[in-house]
């Protein structure tokens, strides 16, 4: 009673107008203890149910276990596929479309027979019907109700990640009224001198009473009922198929997915290691050890490993009692054990990544054609572009274009770790290097966010004066960095110590047992990104490099007069020129990008590739290999991931981007959402303010696809520019959709409110793009051509044009907004005078992958 209603009987005692217990007729009056005797016998009630309630009769029932067959075979196939890459059957996981986008999307009853996970309909029925044998009907109210409340429940277990439930939710539309032990009048009392009851200091009305006594019983319900229910019988973990939705695996069967990852972890890159191993190399070092989870994706699982947290370990105590006979006689005693809490391995490499990060900065060479975001693409492809484009005008003919891009085959697990420790003797040379401790504070939606970082302070260069080696991140190109004058020297013996620690000694906990990796680096660690990339570019530098830089079998290319036709040029009866070939190597962490003006350089390239590399245990992934030209003399048969669409322009797919194959103007590569509905990629906030939640979400649509890689006049032609710009207010208006039909149950904002935070928008995306030109033309060292600049009118045609086309596919609910919408877009100054490019860009058939995700 206490704990779920707040009363006790020394609290109705207590009243300041004590009432008699009595359920005499003639007596009309309410109060609240003979509430307090109803709820006691309802209670009891609910015990006696819960101990005869079988609920895992229930879940057999409403959530069955796979078929012995058809469990052995998933749960074969879904680690074999993962960890010992086996490649026979290509499944589908929970209704994400395959990896060649060009294929309709996959069966329902096909998914409905691989899925290895239970249905959210599964598990909101056995949730409800254990609810039901459970729980007395007068407390889950009277049938009508029961819709309510089962709803309320189904809401909670379609939450997605980093989703909250308030108690507000858990309430939605629940009324005291429908609960009968709460409106039977017969059953309560107050005092005949008024209608209200006072506890302690404060005045309630009858009202708030039974109100405040159903929000006790609903949170009761949802936190100590649903959710043990949940965590007792489902493992409930998210996937990379699936975005931020979450998945409800059987227990039985999530084991079966964790014993056949251990049994085949142990045949290849881990060790297995007692507690008693694990402490003696915990006592070495200053950081403890890692946590594995199991994530399922597409064709298998993925282990994560969280190098964030910190660890217990325990230790065993050492005795007090110094004498030989107090020692014996306290042998009979059981051991006695106290953990010990461990620092993070992140933690304490931070200094070790911001050395690693200042030397590389200062000596660029030696990662190879690494690029970590946007920004390193920009600037390696855009002279390379502008490079060909000035050929074709000076030239009288022109090269083609060959494009070849892969994919390492598990790059993190697949490195040799004593060459990358001989690779870093090259890199840490000095026997020490000092750290600087600043602050920043950046300006980060609507708030300070204040944060240390460490940067590595060149010695060349007087103290007082320091040179800051390191860069500060990007986002403090918006706030301030202040100096803590703080400074912390590491030793090359450290150094190199941390690292082998990292490298050699890396321990993993998954189930309760530890696992030493023998072979590759941990993945989620800060370093892993740096070190990957480091040995990478020692590969290129002497494997790859050496072979691109020899003359080709013919000492010129014979090539077609037209540079950025298609391959058909190639056939061209017209005079063939001399022209050297050019390429550009492009490699984020272990996606290879590979552009040449020679077919017979790109193809050496490819098989390369699929060669792979023995001296660094490098190997493709034989299914994820992407080129625009036909190869020749090629065993075996070779996937192709390129990506063709509507208006039959084909695109190479590669790090987010899609690279037309012949002109290589650039496109957002939005295949990504195909086969899952968009609703699954977003985070939904119903407390606070939600309409200003909404608007700053509808901002935050725009950035991903925002940067001046997408338009720059010099790398696209005005079209594309026009393009990107409407695909991204498309995505935008999808989004926006999805998100409004979340928040319609608990909130729905006004039209005018909606139309209003549009066209803001539209302004907002604007601003980032003169922001990303600007920004693009200091980091490439070029100046913005202003002559193809595209103006404010045009970002609002191409957004009204955008949303309309979305919101008119669900006109049943955004009907009164789209006619304000309409009404703007006839009104525009533009509209009945578009441009050639405004006309390419809203031509549905250049947006046919958008069209085809759902919302």
């Amino acid at each position: 009673m206490e704990n779920i209603f707040g009363l006790t009987g020394a609290n109705v005692s207590s009243q300041s107008v004590p009432v008699p217990c009595s359920h005499n007729v003639e007596c009309r009056l309410k109060g609240s203890s003979c509430l307090y005797h109803k709820f006691i016998k309802l209670l009891k009630m609910l015990i006696r149910r819960a101990r005869r309630c079988n609920h895992l009769k229930l879940l057999e029932k409403y959530c069955p276990l796979p078929s012995l067959d058809q469990k052995a075979g998933k749960s074969r196939t879904i680690v074999e596929r993962s960890i010992m890459d086996k490649r026979g059957i290509k499944r589908s996981c929970g209704g994400v479309a395959k990896e060649n986008h060009n294929t309709p999307e996959t069966d329902n009853a096909e998914l409905e027979s691989t899925r290895p996970y239970c249905l959210k309909s599964q598990v909101l029925e056995f949730l409800w019907a254990v609810c039901r044998s459970l729980v007395p009907p007068e407390l889950l109210g009277t049938p009508s109700n029961w819709r309510l409340l089962k709803r309320n429940i189904f809401r909670f277990i379609r939450l997605r990640r980093f989703e909250k439930f308030s108690v507000m939710q858990c309430m939605h539309q629940l009324k005291s009224l429908d609960f009968p032990f709460l409106s039977d009048n017969s059953n309560a009392r107050v005092p005949k001198n008024g209608s209200e009851l006072k506890f302690g200091e404060a005045i309630f009305s009858e009202h708030d009473i039974k109100r405040e006594l159903l929000v006790n019983w609903i949170l009761w319900f949802f936190s100590s009922l649903v959710v043990p229910l949940v965590q007792a019988n489902f493992y409930v973990t998210e996937g990379e198929c699936g975005k931020l939705d979450v998945f409800y695996y059987r227990k039985p069967v999530w084991q079966e997915f964790i014993d056949d990852a251990v049994s085949c972890l142990k045949g290849r890159n881990y060790l297995e290691m007692d507690e008693a191993a694990v402490r003696a190399i915990i006592r070495k070092r200053p950081f403890g050890f890692s946590r594995l989870r199991l994530c399922p994706k597409q064709n298998g699982v993925r282990l994560l490993a969280n190098l964030n947290a910190s660890s217990k370990m325990l230790q065993e105590k050492s005795s007090k009692f110094r004498c030989s006979w107090m020692r014996k006689s306290s042998k009979a005693r059981s051991r006695i054990f106290k953990s010990k809490c461990v620092k993070s391995p992140n933690s304490v490499l931070r200094g070790v990544h911001a050395i690693l990060k200042g030397l590389l900065l200062k000596e660029p060479e030696k990662l190879g054609s690494t690029v970590f975001d946007y920004k390193d693409v920009y600037t390696k492809l855009r002279p390379f572009i502008i490079t060909l484009k000035n050929a074709s005008t000076t030239m009288p003919g022109v090269p083609g274009i060959f494009i070849v891009a892969a994919d390492v085959s598990k790059a993190f697990d697949s490195v040799d770790q004593d060459k990358l420790l001989r690779m870093m003797e090259d890199v840490i040379v000095e026997k020490k290097y000092i750290l600087q401790q600043n602050r920043e504070i950046v300006w980060l939606k609507n708030h300070l966010l204040v944060r240390q970082s460490l940067m590595l302070v060149d010695e060349t260069v007087n103290l007082g004066f320091t040179n800051l080696v390191s860069s500060v991140s990007c986002r403090s190109l918006s706030g301030v960095v202040v100096n803590q004058g703080i400074f912390t020297a590491l030793l090359k013996e450290h150094l190199f110590s941390h690292l082998y620690q990292l490298l050699k000694c890396n321990v993993l906990q998954l189930d309760k047992k530890f696992y030493l990796q023998k072979l590759g680096i941990p993945q989620g660690s800060i370093l892993s990104t740096l070190l990957c990339s480091l040995y990478y570019g020692h590969m290129e530098k002497h494997v790859i490099f050496p072979y691109l830089e020899k003359p080709l079998e013919h000492s010129a290319e014979t090539l077609s007069p037209s540079p950025f036709d298609s391959m058909d040029a190639w056939n061209s009866s017209e005079d063939p020129v001399i022209f050297p070939p050019t390429y550009l190597l492009l490699r984020f962490v272990d996606d290879f990008l590979f552009i040449s003006t020679s077919k017979e350089q790109a193809s050496g390239i490819l098989s390369m590739f699929r060669q792979g590399f023995p001296d660094y245990n490098c190997y493709m992934n034989q299914e994820k290999f992407c080129l625009n030209f036909d190869i020749e003399h090629q065993s075996g048969i070779l996937s192709n991931r390129a990506f063709t669409g509507d208006d039959s322009t084909l695109f190479v797919p590669w790090s987010g981007l899609l690279i037309n194959s012949s002109t290589l103007e650039i496109l957002g590569d939005y295949t990504r959402y195909l086969g899952k509905h968009l609703s699954s990629t977003l985070t939904v906030r119903w407390r606070g303010q939600p309409g200003n939640h909404l608007k700053h979400k509808l901002f935050s649509f725009m950035r991903p696809k925002c940067h001046s890689i997408f338009f720059d006049s010099s790398i696209n032609s005005a079209s594309v520019v026009r393009l990107n710009i409407y695909q991204a207010f498309l995505l935008s208006a999808m989004k926006f959709h999805c998100y409004v039909s979340e928040l319609s149950d608990f909130f729905r904002p006004r039209r005018q409110y909606c139309l209003k935070i549009i066209l803001k928008s539209f302004r907002h995306m604007h601003r980032l793009i003169e922001k990303q030109m600007a920004l693009g033309g200091l980091s490439s060292g070029l100046c913005w051509d202003r002559k193809h600049k595209v103006v404010r009118d045009e970002v609002e045609w191409l957004g009204l044009t955008a949303f309309i086309e979305v919101l008119k596919r669900k006109q049943s609910r955004h009907k009164a907004l789209l006619s304000m919408l309409r009404s703007k877009f006839f009104c525009h100054r533009i509209t009945g005078k578009e441009s050639s490019e405004l006309r390419y860009a809203v031509e549905r058939s250049h947006s046919s992958c958008l069209w085809k995700i759902k919302y």
